[in-house]
């Protein structure tokens, strides 16, 4: 397995005049991640790939169309497929029908010469991302904000809505950091011509079908969902599992050991001490090491515990590399330095990785879910938590940004495509809160440091299928032996140890090392000192010593004025 492969996308196209030739070249350069490209080339168009295929082009039955693909799909049920030809055997009546039958985990861009078109498609979920920017004459569009901005047509200026976003602790389908840059939303397919632009949603969370399985049915077709789902992204060579110990991971690496005649390979993120004194939280109850010892014996596995302390977290070299990878700040910032370093450590010993992102926004995991203060309560669940951990040293900004009018604006346009009744069916429309509002941070993270690291992170929770399925189940079932994940967890009962399959939901793990934390502080004092530093005029400088300041909102400043220095960015001072 080619370990660069998936690992982006770019293009460029003109409908009048010809193109410009070479920028693509400085493009897939600017792109995180090695390897070398292969680009189709016409009058009017360049579309290039780094990855293991170049773009498919010049086959008699689809005269003029050059497809290029990210990630993997299939024309029905059988395993995933980087082959770009896939794309142009559904392109039998045309591009505009995109994606037809094609499902699977990616992003694509078909060129049709003839009729001077680009249409540029995401799956359902958005597993892999894919920007675009509208330029006088054509479209110049990429999977990483980073290769789209290095065009020279591309104008870099920062729009208050990325900030109001990244403060808000929400994705707006469609919206970057940057005026006039745009991303595919999911479930999208979006068509540039001559006559200008159209927009068609191909996927959408719908459960008006109902559901009338009983609950034995339920369980039994989740489970053969499940193990399809697997079974897709893991039938083309070696894959190695994430195991924390949890219901999610556990669960993929379970079903992946079934069908390899032997032992499979994982990996889990742990920290020197890390069980000595733990203190549970609401958000992690216990510590991994215990749940990942039985899982890893209970499979057999080749196991890597990737031991990480604080010099390792706060090495420039990892800042340096966090900055670079920066596309959108986000509030969850504290997971990346550990799991970029797990990542990295994953592709030293594959090129593909089994992730567990959708789990939880799926089958309910969250405690979100479960608590009607933040379930039941108008507005995004997580909303309330977010203002908690980033209202110390961002309160002002937050205020004079009004964050909580625009996260408001943007809960209605949720709700406004939501199939049901938000008041009947409130539990539902949390789910699908969580799918497309929150889940998407998750993935763009999990492709940009599985394209920096060469490693490709196969997501089967976020199969189309299971996805259809699971999204009708009414909650009643979800919930139905009093705890969180009830239909995964019976769904799963034969695959787990006992320990595990009895576990509570805890998050991912993080340092307890109070170092670390020192470290930060110390950092962001220097910030809150300096009023040269870009995000100053974000930040609360009479904060800075307060006891309850998070390691959330102390990542994000950290990483925020790196990207806005190394953007050369600026935040008007009139918003403070």
């Amino acid at each position: 397995m080619d370990s660069a492969a998936m690992s982006q996308l770019v293009g460029h196209v003109t409908f009048s005049t010809d193109t410009m030739r070479g920028v693509e070249h400085g493009m897939l350069a600017a792109a995180p991640g090695a390897g070398a490209g292969r680009f189709w080339s016409g009058r009017h168009a360049v579309v290039g790939l780094r990855a293991a295929r170049a773009p498919a082009a010049g086959r008699p039955d689809r005269p003029g169309l050059v497809a290029a693909l990210l990630g993997r799909c299939a024309a029905g049920p059988g395993t995933l497929t980087d082959d770009p030809d896939t794309v142009l055997d559904a392109c039998a009546d045309g591009p505009d029908t995109l994606p037809g039958s094609l499902d699977g985990d990616y992003a694509l861009a078909v060129w049709d010469e003839s009729r001077r078109q680009l249409t540029l498609v995401r799956d359902a979920l958005g597993t892999r991302p894919l920007y675009y920017h509208r330029t006088d004459d054509g479209v110049v569009f990429a999977s990483c904000l980073a290769a789209l901005l290095a065009h020279p047509r591309v104008p870099v200026r920062l729009g208050l809505d990325g900030l109001r976003q990244a403060l808000a602790g929400i994705a707006v389908p469609g919206a970057t950091p940057y005026e006039g840059v745009r991303e595919v939303p999911a479930g999208h397919a979006v068509r540039f011509g001559r006559d200008g632009v159209s927009w068609r949603r191909h996927w959408r969370p719908d459960a008006s079908a109902g559901h009338t399985d009983d609950l034995a049915t339920t369980v039994r077709r989740t489970r053969e969902l499940l193990e399809r789902a697997v079974e897709r992204r893991t039938g083309d060579g070696p894959v190695a599992a994430l195991v924390s110990g949890g219901l999610d991971s556990s669960t993929l690496a379970a079903l992946h050991a079934r069908h390899r005649s032997g032992p499979i390979t994982t990996f889990a993120v742990d920290y020197p001490g890390y069980e000595d004194g733990y203190e549970p939280h609401i958000a992690r109850p216990d510590p991994d090491t215990p749940y990942v010892r039985d899982m890893v014996a209970h499979l057999g596995a080749r196991h890597t515990d990737v031991l990480l302390k604080p010099a390792d977290l706060t090495g420039g070299e990892l800042w340096e590399t966090l900055v670079g990878l920066i596309e959108a700040p986000t509030v969850l910032a504290d997971v990346e330095p550990s799991m970029l370093l797990l990542y990295r450590r994953v592709a030293e010993a594959s090129g593909a990785v089994l992730g567990g992102e959708g789990a939880d926004e799926l089958f309910g995991g969250f405690p979100w879910f479960h608590h009607p203060q933040w379930a039941t309560a108008p507005g995004f669940p997580w909303a309330p938590t977010t203002d908690l951990v980033v209202g110390t040293l961002f309160g002002r900004a937050s205020a004079a940004l009004d964050v909580p009018g625009f996260r408001d604006q943007e809960y209605r346009r949720a709700v406004a495509e939501f199939a049901g009744d938000p008041h009947t069916d409130r539990m539902r429309l949390v789910i699908q809160l969580f799918l497309t509002r929150f889940l998407p941070e998750q993935l763009e993270r999990a492709h940009r440091f599985g394209a920096a690291t060469g490693l490709d992170v196969r997501t089967p929770f976020c199969d189309r299928a299971l996805v259809d399925y699971v999204f009708a189940v009414p909650w009643a079932v979800h919930t139905a032996d009093g705890r969180e994940k009830t239909l995964l967890r019976a769904a799963a009962r034969d695959l787990l140890p006992a320990s595990v399959r009895g576990r509570r939901k805890s998050g991912y793990p993080l340092t307890r090392d109070a170092a670390y934390d020192h470290t930060l502080r110390t950092a962001v004092r220097r910030l809150c000192a300096d009023p040269g530093e870009p995000v100053h005029p974000l930040l609360d400088d009479r904060a800075v010593d307060a006891p309850r300041l998070s390691r959330n909102e102390m990542e994000l400043a950290l990483r925020l004025n790196g990207w806005l220095k190394r953007r050369r960015l600026q935040v008007p001072s009139s918003i403070v």
